[in-house]
């Protein structure tokens, strides 16, 4: 009885806390199993093959058009080649169970997998072991900064994409567009260390971005206007770029954004709302919970952050909060961790800095610094909104309880730019002590199949086997409850054996790992209006 008053009252839990910032239900519609039983298409009966080498695109667009109206789409365990990019276009109540890994051999520009046009889908890997190798290093040692993303969804609605790893993309890895009612977890992104090859771009409203991890050196999980009611948590930017808001152009419009449960270690910033003109609004945005060692920048809003500027006077930025932020930053005397940078045109209202204490790992100061920004904390005004110049305060004296937990698998040092990059394991951890929300599908599917076996309950036996069939989307169920609660607002190519050892050396700080113990939790003139930092790239 303790035991499912206990599973009850979490589940409640949850659902409370997903439901605060989301404006409906998320995900797929139907579950896996459901769409199982319609039917099933595997690329194999349509002449695919795991050779690695027979391009994989006609198949693969074969089985898809035979399942795109009730179905699953299936990619076996196994190697396989893309030639030749697909685009999957009009789908409903569909999955693609991505267990192979899918090296890309074309060079066409594009959108290697495109999905467009689609609701109630499910995109999932059911031994958490399916990948797409970009194969991105070939690109970018040769000096090539483009080349095709590994996958866009266009116009999605009612969808989740989980238990998979998108590796070295030329460009971006994951891009999401006018999409809504989304879900992305249990994620892994591995890229080059360059900009360009940005993480998770989501474009949308009431999308959920949970227990995903970026290497690469741009974007990690951001937000792309318009955007409406997402909340991302358990965000693990390991040697990344970082997340961000932005970069924003005229007509911005983006609210009710709840960041939380951010990690984030040798990043370009923990979070920036960028922007140089432009007009619209930011508003309604909560960042809770960051932890960040090591990174060049903190919390940095900069509204003159490129060279280049977007028509309008500047986007205005209210009712935003930043609360319960610990860790380091890289150098606080060059450049510390408030930054609070509004446009004279358009100043900042309601800003929040609140149980912030971080510190700089190289030196003994760090500057926090703020134009025309208002709201409470540091050097942010309380008067009415006007412009003024940058005013910059300069200390000395670490603050109280800066000190926050670091993860097992940070990174010691970025993957480069020309040579092979290992597919990882996908985490267990994405956010110390913070256990992930859904169970990777690997696992569960284990469980449940050991659950049958050592039990002869028929309870037991059909619970164990719902979890196996649907392969982790144990968010479904959460999803569906959620609606009643929320109210609406407004695997490895030919390469050397040296090389492999290399990296699999490199890459073992991505090996499963448990989370580590609980805790709460510009370059242009210091203190100025700092632009892009060395780095730094415009998205």
């Amino acid at each position: 009885m303790f035991g499912k008053t206990t599973f009850v009252l979490s589940f409640l839990s949850a659902l409370t806390a997903v439901s605060a910032q989301l404006s409906g239900r998320v995900g797929p519609l139907t579950t896996v199993t459901a769409k199982k039983a319609v039917k099933q298409c595997s690329v194999l009966d349509y002449g695919g093959k795991a050779d690695n080498s027979t391009d994989l695109s006609g198949p693969l667009t074969s089985a898809f058009n035979a399942c795109k109206s009730g179905g699953v789409v299936v990619i076996p365990s196994g190697n396989y080649a893309l030639a030749n990019w697909v685009t999957l276009s009009g789908g409903n109540a569909w999955a693609l169970q991505w267990d192979g890994i899918v090296y890309r051999t074309g060079t066409a520009g594009g959108n290697m997998i495109f999905i467009e046009h689609t609701t109630d889908f499910e995109l999932f890997s059911s031994t958490s072991k399916g990948a797409f190798q970009g194969l991105g290093y070939v690109f970018h040692a040769e000096g090539n900064t483009s080349g095709p993303r590994i996958m866009r969804l266009y116009e999605a609605t009612s969808f989740s994409v989980h238990d998979i790893a998108l590796v070295d993309s030329p460009l971006f890895h994951f891009t999401c567009d006018t999409c809504a009612n989304g879900e992305l977890y249990n994620i892994a992104v591995r890229g080059g260390n360059m900009g360009g090859l940005d993480g998770f771009d989501m474009g949308g409203k009431n999308l959920w971005v949970h227990d995903v991890e970026v290497t690469n050196k741009d974007e990690c999980v951001t937000v792309k206007s318009p955007a409406s009611n997402y909340l991302f948590e358990n965000i693990y930017c390991n040697w990344s770029g970082g997340s961000a808001i932005g970069s924003l152009g005229a007509d911005t419009a983006v609210s009710n954004i709840l960041y939380r449960n951010v990690y984030s270690q040798n990043c370009n910033q923990a979070m920036m709302i960028k922007s140089n003109g432009g007009s619209g609004t930011v508003k309604n945005v909560v960042f809770e919970n960051f932890i960040s060692h090591k990174n060049a920048y903190s919390l940095d809003i900069d509204q003159y952050w490129s060279d280049s500027s977007a028509t309008g006077s500047g986007v205005q930025l209210s009712n935003i909060t930043f609360s319960n932020w610990k860790g380091t930053e890289a150098n606080g005397a060059s450049r510390g961790p408030v930054k609070v940078i509004c446009a004279d045109a358009t100043p900042c209202t309601d800003i929040t800095i609140s149980d912030f204490a971080m510190w700089t790992e190289s030196g003994s100061k760090q500057w926090y610094s703020c134009e025309s920004a208002f709201g409470s904390g540091f050097c942010l005004r309380n008067s009415n909104p006007s412009s003024y110049a940058v005013s910059t305060t300069t200390v000395s004296a670490a603050p109280s309880g800066y000190s926050a937990p670091t993860m097992p698998n940070d990174l010691a040092t970025a993957f480069g730019t020309n040579a092979y990059i290992p597919i990882p394991t996908i985490p267990t951890s994405f956010f110390p002590g913070a256990t992930p929300i859904s169970k990777l599908s690997g696992i569960a599917t284990v469980q449940g199949v050991a659950q049958i076996v050592a039990s002869s309950n028929a309870e037991a036996v059909a619970a164990a086997t719902v979890s196996s069939n649907q392969a982790g989307s144990t968010s479904e169920a959460m999803a569906v409850s959620s609606a009643s609660l929320v109210t609406s607002s407004s695997s490895a190519p030919s390469v050397s054996a040296s090389t492999l050892v290399t990296s699999t050396v490199a890459d073992s700080a991505s090996s499963t790992s448990a989370a580590a113990s609980a805790s709460t939790s510009e370059a242009s003139r210091k203190g100025g209006r700092g632009r892009k930092g060395k780095g730094s790239c415009k998205a």
